[in-house]
């Protein structure tokens, strides 16, 4: 069977390394590091061994004007769009990011484009992420055509607690009635805009209008294709995460994120990140 392929949960490549993507499908394959083991394997990525390529983003202008060399491979694509300036300093303005998702879903379907609210941050003021920000932009996506939207608390990682105690950030992570409060205002918010809505890796319980998510999810993929991709969950992700198997090509240590995101779990300070190597094919 083929396999799905996932670019990336650790980094975002169609933003800062698509060139290295790029680079990868020419070959053939990507030489990808365990990011525990440090061991490295061979993914093959030719397009007759890979079902469909999931790309994760939150600026997919790149990607956009490099299009045609992706035209041999399936795609769906995850966007995160927050508007969160004060988070999220190297992003383009919203009104950017809501035309690269309209241009998306022009050339490749709705169907194949599901919107991260993500993550949900909560501070010692209250929601950052409000549901008005949430009915504002959903307005936005729903007007393109895309009806699945995802959303996720942010996780108060090692890295996160310590960027968060050096800077003071006062992010909390809220009480679970006040999550279970708060996802019931988006379930509102999304069935008044036609809008799915997901819950990534929560343990929320059982809340009207909202489901469990699988960001990557085989069932959907079979749908969209009309051929068989891998269902059963994958075993790499955390307890409440309900993807299917795929095989990430991203990387940690090979590919830091040069957004700066400061809620980011996978990178630790911004000023820590080293400069990109040679070759790397960020565009800073």
């Amino acid at each position: 069977m083929k396999q799905v392929i996932s670019a990336s949960r650790r980094t975002d490549i169609p933003a800062w390394y698509l060139d290295r993507l790029i680079g990868f499908i020419h070959q053939g394959y990507a030489e990808v590091p365990n990011p525990y083991s440090k061991k490295t394997s061979r993914v093959d990525l030719s397009p007759d061994h890979v079902h469909t390529l999931v790309l994760w983003s939150k600026n997919f202008g790149l990607f956009l004007q490099k299009k045609e060399l992706f035209r041999e491979y399936r795609l769906y694509f995850l966007f995160t769009i927050n508007d969160l300036p004060d988070y999220e300093p190297s992003l383009p303005p919203l009104s950017e990011r809501i035309g690269q998702l309209h241009e998306l879903v022009a050339v490749y379907s709705p169907e194949r484009v599901a919107w991260r609210f993500d993550p949900v941050i909560y501070t010692t003021n209250g929601f950052v992420s409000a549901v008005e920000s949430y009915r504002a932009i959903g307005g936005l996506v729903a007007k393109a055509g895309v009806k699945r939207s995802i959303f996720s608390f942010l996780d108060l990682y090692g890295k996160v607690k310590r960027r968060n105690e050096h800077s003071g950030l006062n992010l909390v992570d809220p009480p679970d009635h006040i999550k279970t409060r708060f996802a019931g205002e988006l379930a509102g918010a999304a069935e008044s805009l036609g809008l799915s809505l997901e819950s990534c890796s929560e343990e929320l319980g059982s809340i009207d209008g909202i489901k469990p998510s699988a960001c990557i999810d085989g069932r959907l993929l079979t749908l969209l294709s009309g051929e068989q991709a891998p269902v059963e969950k994958d075993p790499g992700q955390r307890t409440a995460c309900n993807c299917t198997i795929s095989r990430d090509i991203g990387s940690y240590r090979d590919m830091p994120c040069p957004s700066g995101c400061v809620y980011c779990y996978a990178n630790p300070m911004i000023r820590d990140i080293p400069e990109p190597s040679a070759g790397s094919g960020v565009k800073l």
